[in-house]
């Protein structure tokens, strides 16, 4: 995506009209390439929510399984701070449904190796995952 659309898009997501939101996260996931994941990774530290969860679909259907530890430190963030995570949830859930074998590894992987929230994460979105 070019320098201009994507400040344009990313400075949408944070404006107080909610229609303009909207429109950008639209804009976000129907644009982004793969070659913009290096910038969709920093989206998801954002302080502000509707930002984590807007890059959290493009990043789910572009980089997948490979951001899946990002992703989950960012969907508990949004437990943290009282958010019910349902779009985040969603975005998740196309990780198994686009990228099964690998994906379910990824997570296996993820629920044996990391404690807490972000095992718990992993070990719910296992549950998605074709045996």
């Amino acid at each position: 995506m070019n320098l201009n659309d994507w400040n344009e898009i990313v400075s949408g997501l944070s404006n107080p009209d909610v229609p303009t939101c909207v429109e950008a996260a639209s804009k976000l996931y129907a644009r982004a390439a793969p070659e913009d994941i290096p910038q969709l990774l920093p989206l998801l530290e954002s302080d502000d929510f509707f930002v984590r969860e807007a890059a959290a679909w493009p990043l789910a259907a572009l980089a997948g399984p490979a951001a899946l530890p990002q992703l989950l430190k960012a969907y508990q963030r949004g437990f943290d701070e009282g958010h019910d995570n349902d779009g985040f949830s969603a975005a998740l859930l196309e990780i198994p449904a686009l990228f099964g074998p690998e994906a379910a590894r990824v997570i296996a992987e993820l629920a044996e190796t990391t404690e807490g929230e972000i095992r718990s994460h992993a070990l719910w979105l296992l549950e998605f995952c074709e045996a």
